[in-house]
């Protein structure tokens, strides 16, 4: 299978395990290493001004493609596409206020996807704001979803599945010339628009089930090991 383009997740996946926020300097090296025999973008949960900075310091370059909140927001070159009308900003507002929660650092950053501090059982909140969505009459309205670092609450009508293939619309890319790599289950419902979903070693039960390869390297690591072996095969 030929891929033009590699996309990574970064929490739990650039990172030197899930639940760390160090990145990992061997998939560093290695991205550093490959990115001028394979282009290389990123699909993160986290806000557009960290994503670009993400991009800028692990050497990837003003002009990589990059998907931000959790599939909400695509950047391709200076074009910048929000792919909801609707924000979760006053509802998480009002969840916190109700349910006696904090939000990240990064919650006055962000446009569309909000995000929830937690510190415990991430599950357990989920369910709790999904109830409380319900009781306001919002349930179908927005997703609730747990990365591992964060609560995220988003329009139901954006993902990252429905944000790479815009992004592949924009770059002129077919997307099953596209490998995108994660952890997560929110990563998961993206493996099967790519021709090539990856998941790390260490990823949740859902990715490792949804994805068509997965790493025996944990995190970072895996996409060093991936990477490589690209990289080798072409």
């Amino acid at each position: 299978m030929a891929i033009n383009l590699v996309l990574l997740d970064v929490d739990g996946t650039l990172t030197v395990d899930r639940g760390n926020l160090a990145l990992d300097p061997d998939a560093i090296r290695v991205i550093q290493r490959v990115k001028d025999k394979v282009k290389i973008g990123l699909v993160t949960g986290n806000a557009l001004i960290v994503a670009e900075a993400l991009a800028r310091y692990i050497g990837l370059g003003d002009d990589s493609p990059i998907i931000a909140e959790n599939g909400c927001i695509v950047k391709v070159g200076s074009t910048i596409i929000r792919l909801s009308n609707l924000s979760a900003r006053e509802v998480v507002d009002e969840l916190i206020r109700r349910l006696g929660l904090r939000p990240t650092y990064q919650y006055q950053c962000r446009y569309l996807d909000i995000t929830i501090d937690v510190v415990g059982d991430d599950y357990g909140v989920v369910g709790r704001i999904k109830d409380e969505l319900r009781r306001m009459g919002l349930g179908d309205l927005y997703d609730v979803e747990t990365s591992g670092y964060a609560v995220h609450v988003r329009p139901r009508d954006c993902g990252k599945a429905k944000a790479i293939a815009k992004m592949c619309e924009l770059m002129g890319v077919d997307c099953s010339t596209v490998a995108f790599i994660g952890d997560s289950d929110i990563d998961a419902e993206a493996f099967g628009v790519v021709g090539l979903g990856v998941a790390v070693g260490n990823a949740t039960k859902r990715a490792k089930e949804k994805a068509k390869l997965v790493t025996r390297s944990p995190s970072g690591k895996g996409v060093a090991e991936f990477l490589t072996s690209l990289v080798n095969e072409t």
